[in-house]
């Protein structure tokens, strides 16, 4: 009977049209728009990521970077390369990795950082040298701890702390992008003190402290040194510091010659300090409580 002689026959026709249409798949389905995981080849980036958004880890999201840049050209490249970065555990950083290797026979890596402990236990009587490339901080937190002195000459930024009574009696070495030594107790850093890294931060807080020569090199940018303890810093103290030098000696202090060049000096010395003179020759002298002793 041909479709179109009754109503009945027409809704008939219609119902047999949409049945053969479902069942040859012509009709849109948004439920299984998620139900399968892209292949491994899928052209499209947004079903990589959305995998790797699922909890693969870093890899797949490595793979989801490199898969962008393929398709998008150069301005996506930079998605790629931050997926290679996170496929290395999702951070991208590798300076843990580097610590733990380089520090394993020396202290513990905390945070990327090499920590040194020189204790009651190990007191490092030899010279205490920081691991090449890594951050690193050396305690020396028992009387006497690092007398032969620690050399930080290749880590890429160091503290030294000095915290307990007479510790580091041998020499302070450092360079990197940034050094602080910390002379805090009593008689501690009584040899020479030498910081060449960018930024140098020297304190010596403790009474008797930084009895040997204490120097910023000429390779330093920024050069912070305080003598607050009593009768701290008896020797000479200069800097070479290119663009920056801030000195500060309290009273009793710094009884030899204070010498600072570079672009900008300023020199802080209370009642008492400085009776060795100041001589700089930087191209701007901020001189408070002495006279300068080059002109």
């Amino acid at each position: 009977m041909a479709c179109g002689s009754t109503r009945a026959f027409l809704r008939a026709c219609m119902w047999l049209s949409l049945t053969v249409a479902f069942a040859c798949g012509s009709a849109p389905n948004d439920n299984t728009l998620f139900d399968a995981s892209p292949s491994a080849g899928a052209v499209t980036a947004g079903g990589s990521a959305s995998r790797a958004d699922m909890g693969t880890g870093g890899t797949s999201s490595g793979t989801a970077g490199r898969a962008t840049a393929g398709r998008s050209g150069g301005g996506v490249n930079n998605a790629g390369t931050a997926g290679e970065a996170s496929s290395n555990g999702g951070t991208g950083n590798t300076s843990s990795v580097d610590c733990e290797g380089a520090c394993s026979d020396l202290g513990e890596c905390q945070n990327g950082v090499c920590v040194i402990e020189c204790d009651a236990q190990n007191a490092c009587d030899s010279t205490v040298v920081c691991p090449a490339g890594v951050p690193c901080q050396v305690n020396c937190n028992a009387a006497g701890a690092c007398s032969s002195g620690v050399d930080c000459g290749e880590a890429s930024e160091c503290v030294v702390d000095c915290r307990a009574e007479f510790s580091c009696s041998g020499n302070v070495t450092c360079k990197g992008s940034q050094c602080e030594v910390r002379c805090a107790a009593q008689g501690t850093c009584s040899n020479e003190v030498r910081c060449e890294a960018e930024k140098c931060d020297l304190r010596c807080a403790g009474d008797g402290t930084c009895s040997g020569k204490l120097s910023c090199g000429g390779g330093t940018n920024e050069c912070g040194i305080e003598c607050t303890g009593q009768e701290s810093c008896k020797n000479l103290v200069e800097s070479g510091a290119s663009d920056l030098t801030r000195i500060n000696c309290g009273s009793g202090t710094c009884p030899n010659l204070v010498g600072c060049g570079g672009a900008v000096c300023q020199v802080d010395c209370a009642e008492g300090a400085c009776q060795g003179g100041v001589c700089c020759n930087a191209q701007e002298c901020r001189l408070s409580g002495v006279e300068d002793s080059c002109n």
